[in-house]
């Protein structure tokens, strides 16, 4: 009974750690995703998306506000590049200021999807977004992250999901 009490305290141990670093991963993601989300455009004439598709943005905005218009694109890669990891789902989520290194992250992302919406809240098909006339119409933008752990607790995987419209200012 006691070695039963004691793989139960270990078991739910783990599963309490896992779970508490994919909330804390999907927090520290959905913090700066939501900030330069809400950015699109800033101090830009003229087009802010130049790519919108499911799982990639690409955009301009004047990000650190010096008068100079910068590209931001966020992007998920396939989960072939992470067949190392314990987890076989995991992908990592590029984020690229201007023509910098890409920086991934390397926390368990298993989805990360945009929708986008126009004026009046109609929903813009992703075949649609390859015209930059109805990338214009974009006037907010959902989106849906998932984290899971990188390890399994007795097979599972603790996960974190957060979901939010984000309307930029600068698309209105």
């Amino acid at each position: 009974m006691i070695i039963g009490l004691n793989s139960y305290i270990d078991s739910s141990s783990r599963e309490t750690y896992n779970s508490n670093m994919a909330q804390s991963n999907l927090t520290n993601f959905s913090e700066t995703i939501e900030s330069d989300l809400y950015k699109i455009g800033y101090r830009i004439p003229g087009d802010k998306i130049s790519n919108a598709d499911s799982n990639r943005i690409v955009f301009f905005t004047d990000i650190n506000n010096d008068g100079v218009p910068d590209t931001l694109s966020y992007y998920v890669g396939p989960t072939s590049e992470l067949i190392n990891t314990p987890n076989p789902n995991d992908k990592l989520l590029y984020r690229i200021l201007n023509s910098q290194v890409p920086k991934s992250s390397s926390g368990g992302v298993v989805d990360f999807k945009l929708t986008y919406y126009d004026s009046l809240g109609a929903q813009l098909t992703y075949a649609s977004l390859v015209s930059q006339t109805i990338r214009n119409r974009i006037r907010s933008i959902n989106v849906y992250l998932k984290i899971e752990s990188l390890y399994p607790v007795d097979g599972i995987y603790a996960g974190a999901e957060w979901k939010k419209i984000i309307r930029p200012k600068n698309l209105n």
